[in-house]
This record gives C-alpha cells, sequence and structure tokens, in this order.
C-alpha cells in the first residue's frame, strides 16, 4: 500500500514486481479516490473497508495452496497497515493478514491529507479531519490516537530511517518499545544514513521483507 504518492506513481507496482520476482503472489492497492496518473491524491476519510474486502479476497485464493496472506505499507500506507491490523484483530474479522510489513511509521494516526493544502505550505501533519473510517465510523481512527499494534496477534516487520525527515525515527522507536512491552516484540530494523525514501538500503530491506515474509506465509512454516 502506497503512501502520499499516490497508486498510480508507480512505487506500488515496482513493490508487487520486485515481490513477485521472489515467488510471491502480490498486489498493489490503490486505496484513494484519484486515478490520475502521477497526481498525488488527498487521504481522507477513506473506509478501511475496501482493504480488508481485498486482503478476505486474497485468502480465499490463497488458501487451497496452504499459504497466507501478508500486508505491506509505505508511510501513510504503512500507518494504516499496523491500524487495520488492530482493528481487524479487535473485531475478530476473518481477513486478517498473516503478517505485516511497515516501512518508515508513524506511532500515531495522522489527520487527512489534503494535496491542496500542502501545494499552498498550510499542510503541517496537523489536519483535523480523520484521513480513514472503519465500518462507516470514525470513532476508532481520529487523528491524534496512538496506533496499537500490539494487539494485531501476528507477526510485525518495520523499518526506519535513522535520518528520517518526515517521521521522527524518535517515535518510532517508541512504537517498538510499546510492542515490547506489551510481550510482542515486532522484528525492528532502523537503517543509518536512509531518510524516509531509502536510497542504498533499499536492496537490504528487501532482502529483509523477502526473508520475513517467507517465513510467516509459506506453507512450509
Amino acid at each position: 500500500m502506497h503512501g502520499s504518492e499516490g497508486g498510480s506513481v508507480g512505487f506500488n507496482h515496482i513493490h508487487c514486481a520486485l515481490f513477485a520476482a521472489h515467488g510471491f503472489a502480490a498486489m498493489a492497492q490503490h486505496y484513494t479516490e484519484n486515478n490520475e496518473f502521477m497526481t498525488s491524491p488527498d487521504i481522507h476519510d477513506v473506509p478501511l473497508d475496501c482493504i480488508e474486502a481485498a486482503l478476505l479476497s486474497m485468502k480465499q485464493q490463497m488458501q487451497p495452496f496452504g499459504c497466507g496472506v501478508g500486508l505491506f505499507g509505505v508511510s501513510r500506507g504503512a500507518e494504516l497497515a499496523l491500524l487495520l491490523g488492530q482493528l481487524l484483530a479487535e473485531d475478530g474479522a476473518e481477513a486478517l493478514p498473516d503478517a505485516i510489513a511497515a516501512h518508515s511509521v508513524p506511532e500515531q494516526i495522522w489527520g487527512a491529507y489534503i494535496v491542496e493544502n500542502y501545494r499552498k505550505g498550510d499542510y503541517d501533519g496537523g489536519e483535523t479531519r480523520p484521513a480513514w473510517s472503519w465500518r462507516g465510523s470514525h470513532e476508532r481512527t481520529l487523528p491524534g490516537k496512538l496506533l496499537q499494534p500490539e494487539r494485531y496477534p501476528n507477526p510485525v516487520f518495520i523499518a526506519h530511517g535513522m535520518e528520517d525527515e518526515l517521521w521522527d525515527v524518535a517515535a518510532a522507536k517508541r512504537l517498538v518499545a510499546r510492542m515490547q512491552e506489551a510481550g510482542h516484540p515486532p522484528e525492528a530494523h532502523f537503517f543509518d544514513y536512509e531518510g524516509h525514501t531509502f536510497g542504498p538500503g533499499r536492496n537490504r530491506e528487501l532482502e529483509l521483507l523477502v526473508d520475513f515474509f517467507s517465513r510467516n506465509l509459506s506453507s512450509n512454516q
């Protein structure tokens, strides 16, 4: 799942191609309404139920092969992945993924990302309108609430750059510490000299992601 750059920019499809090259069935999930090519979309009031439906479809397709289904998100997509894992676990939902991986993570739910505000220089990350909805409600997706991925029972992978210029690495470390304290430590990797988007460290992150999903989704696990 993409970040604020949108699903049409191509990073989602590159990730799918890389996972497919390592033997995974992969699907790029475009969760925003803007389908214009190379155009960043608003992230506002996105119903997470659409991701739930996609997960359930993938699980049904993989079930005959005895394989699990994972969820991988980047930036706002990482926030979405951790939040959705928490919500599905709390609801005991059938679509619960077997593993979640997240690149560049926040520790809280952020507000809506409105492109026009960003272009005008008015966007400071403090938007009070919700980015997400769940089953027609915002009660559990309000901006400012701490993410609680420790409520998600399955394996979690987190990668974050030590020089992240958008989301402070200290927040990511607090998230990891809370999970550890709750007895559900993630596989956390902090990359020196890397920012919000990785440069040379991207190849190493891919190796770690492939290993993580291979161990946790394989029919031989």
